[in-house]
Formats: C-alpha cells, sequence, structure tokens
C-alpha cells in the first residue's frame, strides 16, 4: 500500500517524512512535494490552482502500480488538491485510489475563502500575517519567527491565491472509494461544512473529531496514524 501525502498552504511535503517510523512497514509513504518548496525550493510557485494540481498528477502517475493499492492524504490546501487530483485521476481513466484522506479542511463545494469574499492574498503583509493567525494557518513557530517569515511569506501568499481564487465544478462524478476527515474542533470550520463531504463520494464517509485547532495533526499523530492504518486496512 502506498500513501500519498499533499502538503498544507505554506508547508512542504517533507513535513511528512516523520511519519514514516510510525507507519506500518507494508504501508510505503510518498510525500507529493510541491513547487517551490522543500526539495523543489528553487522551482517557481504556482499562478493557479489547476497548474497545481497537474503538476501533483504527473508526479502520482510516475509512482503508481496497478499491482498496487494506494491512498492519498491531503491536509488544509493538501485536501482541496487531492480532492481535485482525484477528479483528474477519474477523469483520465486512470488506477484509482482505494481511500481518500480529508483533514483540516470544509468540502470543496463550500471554499468559506470565497463565501466571505475577502482575499487576503492581496493583503500587506502584516495584515495578511494577522489573518493567518485568525484561520489559524500558520504554526506558533512560525509566527515568532522573522527569519521564516521572509523565506515563506511568499509561498504562503502564493497558495492563498491558488485556494482563494479555486472555483469548484459541481456536475461531475463523485469519488467511488471510502473517505475519512479529519477535523480540529477549534478550527475555523463548522461540524455541518466537514460533514458535508459525504456529499461527494458514493462510499462510506467517516468524520473524526480531534481536539485542537488548525494544526490538530500535530498534535494527535499517534491517532492520525491509527485512523490511517485501521481506514486502510479494515
Amino acid at each position: 500500500m502506498k500513501l500519498f501525502c499533499i502538503p498544507y498552504a505554506g508547508g512542504s511535503a517533507t513535513y511528512y517524512l516523520k511519519w514514516r517510523r510510525h507507519l506500518d512497514q507494508d504501508i510505503k509513504l510518498i510525500p507529493l512535494e510541491l513547487s517551490g518548496r522543500g526539495e523543489r525550493f528553487g522551482e517557481p510557485l504556482y499562478q493557479n490552482f489547476q497548474e497545481a494540481v497537474e503538476d501533483l498528477y504527473i508526479r502520482l502517475l510516475r509512482e503508481l502500480d496497478t499491482r498496487e493499492p494506494y491512498a492519498i492524504f491531503g491536509h488544509s490546501m493538501g485536501a482541496l488538491l487531492a480532492f481535485e487530483l482525484y477528479q483528474k485521476l477519474q477523469f483520465n481513466k486512470k488506477f484509482l485510489p482505494r481511500h481518500m484522506f480529508f483533514s483540516g479542511k470544509e468540502a470543496p463545494h463550500i471554499n468559506l475563502f470565497l463565501s466571505r469574499r475577502e482575499e487576503i492574498h492581496l493583503l500587506p503583509d502584516d495584515r495578511f500575517l494577522e489573518k493567518l493567525k485568525e484561520y489559524n494557518g500558520v504554526t506558533e513557530d512560525f509566527l515568532d519567527s522573522r527569519e521564516l517569515i521572509e523565506m515563506f511569506l511568499p509561498v504562503i501568499r502564493a497558495d492563498f491565491r491558488m485556494v482563494e481564487t479555486y472555483s469548484f465544478i459541481p456536475v461531475r462524478n463523485k469519488m467511488n472509494c471510502p473517505i475519512t476527515v479529519l477535523q480540529g474542533r477549534r478550527d475555523y470550520m463548522t461540524d455541518e461544512e466537514v460533514q458535508a463531504w459525504e456529499m461527494h463520494t458514493t462510499g462510506t464517509c467517516v468524520v473524526v473529531p480531534f481536539e485542537g485547532a488548525h494544526f490538530f495533526i500535530n498534535e494527535h499523530l499517534s491517532q492520525v496514524i491509527h485512523i490511517i492504518h485501521s481506514s486502510v486496512k479494515g
């Protein structure tokens, strides 16, 4: 079983590397790195959401083996990218995931940033940082480090531009696999907005709440790993 992992806004897929020592040996973790960060730091940032999806699609296809099942995990922006990646795989009649994990994100047809009619990626740096803190969109360690802010703020701004200009396309086939949705109880979205993921699959939809805010996956790694194990092996 392969587990492809997609990072959150401003994050790198290297975030998931620490998961390897917790996952069972028969689960091969494959981080899908986004352009402009991690080992791809020198590459240009994406101009739009579809460009990122196309890039992830190409990278995932390189790793696919139709004899080996796989799952996809995405947190926050990564969850939205994972959803659109599934849509592209399905549209092109590719080998589809056995399971999908969506973490820290409301259902894709809701897009709370659009509903608030607020394009925070256009704000000056100080106001942009205030909004990131308000939405729990970055870690406290990031906010406390001027060096990290200077290095990664352009990446985060570009990622928020992608999410805020994302356009959901309603007339498409639903996912046909089970999905698991992970939610922080103190995150910005409501229970109903998270439960609405069930509208996008013909399979089961299990919502798992955690104590914590947007980055609950940092505080509850062992529980997250347990959910992955039980979901893909159940």
